[in-house]
């Protein structure tokens, strides 16, 4: 017996979720524990399901002034992108 599968329930599945983590209450717990915070992530992530706003990561801070800046190093230096201590292997 071939159950067929239907499309439209898959999406109507999503936006109940996505309704039920629009709530400011489930928000509120798991935005201030960071772990849950994690957990909830990786969980929406490996189900494919999209992340809400407050479950998204947002570098902030040094980290992201880091990152903006080695960003930009690399795309004016390409030959600066090999790993430090790269060594080229001998030519034969």
């Amino acid at each position: 017996m071939e159950i067929e599968h239907d499309p439209r329930s898959d999406q109507r599945a999503l936006m109940i979720i996505s309704d039920r983590l629009a709530d400011p209450e489930l928000e509120r717990f798991f935005t201030h524990n960071a772990h849950r915070r994690a957990a909830t992530r990786a969980l929406l992530e490996l189900l494919g399901i999209p992340l809400p706003r407050w479950a998204q990561r947002h570098v902030n801070g040094r980290s992201a002034d880091t990152k903006a800046a080695m960003a930009r190093f690399r795309a004016d230096n390409p030959d600066e992108n090999l790993p430090r201590g790269y060594v080229p292997p001998r030519e034969r």
